[in-house]
């Protein structure tokens, strides 16, 4: 049902140049961005993961997603589980990297004490995932684990240094280091459409300037 909902939306995308939120570089691209342009699909998709989260037997007290992606998949999961739900921010570094996330507008007070399950759309290296659980336990909330629609990256609870991760469904596409991406060698244009290609452009022009 999940590998249905996305392929009927136009969400897969391959055979292109993306980069990914870790700096890392793919030749495949889960667009959730065209997911959430229909509701009805987004909401689907919470419910399907909302039952599987209930079914490992599961019952957070909060949900808490990584912005600005992960926020409404994380809404539409904690209505299927009738649970509250707070987001993790983005704070870039100087180089406008993200460097880590932050869990601020008093989502704190909330979560301390609390047993959270952080949930994210795709996760492709669990670079964003990774980084909200440590804005979880900072505010001191315990992380229970990740859930997520796609697990996009191969990655297992170890990689992102969880005891449970749970997803609808898996989807391999391969991705390298930025200085050993084969599509860079070849000269295929970076997409600056989905992902975070923009950014890397902009940010490769700045360097070249320098």
């Amino acid at each position: 049902m999940t590998r249905q909902i996305l392929e009927s939306s136009g969400t897969l995308i391959e055979n292109d140049h993306f980069v990914y939120a870790s700096g890392d570089h793919g030749s495949g691209w889960v667009a959730k961005d065209l997911i959430n342009l229909r509701p009805e699909l987004a909401h689907q998709l919470g419910q399907l993961l909302g039952e599987e989260i209930r079914d490992q037997g599961f019952r957070p007290d909060v949900i808490c997603g990584p912005a600005i992606g992960g926020v409404i998949c994380a809404q539409y999961v904690a209505l299927a589980l009738k649970t509250r739900c707070v987001f993790a921010e983005r704070l870039l570094g100087k180089t406008g990297k993200t460097e880590k996330f932050e869990i601020k507008r008093g989502y704190d007070e909330i979560i301390r004490g609390q047993s959270v399950l952080i949930v994210d759309d795709v996760v492709n290296t669990g670079f964003s995932v990774r980084l909200t659980c440590e804005a979880v336990v900072q505010s001191g909330g315990h992380p229970i684990g990740i859930a997520a629609y796609v697990n996009r990256g191969n990655v297992g609870a170890a990689d992102l240094g969880v005891e449970n991760f749970i997803f609808l469904d898996e989807i391999l596409l391969p991705s390298w280091p930025a200085d050993e991406c084969p599509l860079c060698q070849a000269g295929v244009p970076v997409n600056v459409r989905y992902a975070h290609g923009s950014e890397f452009v902009v940010s490769e022009q700045v360097h070249l300037m320098s």
